[in-house]
């Protein structure tokens, strides 16, 4: 599995290709354990990550609409198209192609993610006495902290 995630597949092939990939090598019983998921049928949430797999899997492989009646021989011939048959896996490159919408919604969540620099100078910082004036602060002054609420009800307490 580490060759998967090393190598970027782990994050978009689907359950069952995962399933096959680790049991290769594996004892027979867990082998029989897969061939038996993939006989069951796949739930709602392997369906799911089934189409969205079916979005980014490269044109090269003719992949089935659903995973429905995959057996572990079609699916073992998926990964070999997939260039994940024997030996280390093909790193992954995924392009997508945004709208102009999806793309302005991209650009919010990366700028809310910049932390900026966070190597703030000690001395750059505001001291303790300056945001509290510096003097005692009596029990029905308001709360230093700006809540509006007098102290009494605020760190006072």
């Amino acid at each position: 599995m580490s060759n998967l995630i090393d190598s970027g597949w782990a994050a978009w092939l689907p359950a069952e290709l995962t399933d096959v990939y680790e049991a290769r090598g594996a004892s027979a019983s867990a082998c029989r354990a897969v061939a038996k998921r993939l006989a069951d049928g796949p739930d709602a949430e392997r369906r799911d990550r089934w189409e969205r797999f079916a979005l980014v899997c490269p044109s090269r492989v003719d992949l089935p609409a659903t995973a429905d009646g995959l057996t572990v021989d079609e699916a073992e011939h998926l990964l070999d198209q997939l260039g994940l048959g024997d030996g280390e896996p093909e790193p992954v490159e995924l392009v997508l192609t945004l709208d102009h919408e999806q793309l302005r919604e991209l650009e919010q969540v990366r700028s809310s993610r910049e932390v900026g620099d966070i190597s703030t100078p000690v001395d750059a910082l505001p001291s303790l006495g300056a945001r509290f004036g510096g003097e005692k602060v009596g029990r029905n002054d308001p709360c230093p902290c700006g809540s509006g609420k007098k102290f009494k009800r605020c760190h006072g307490s």
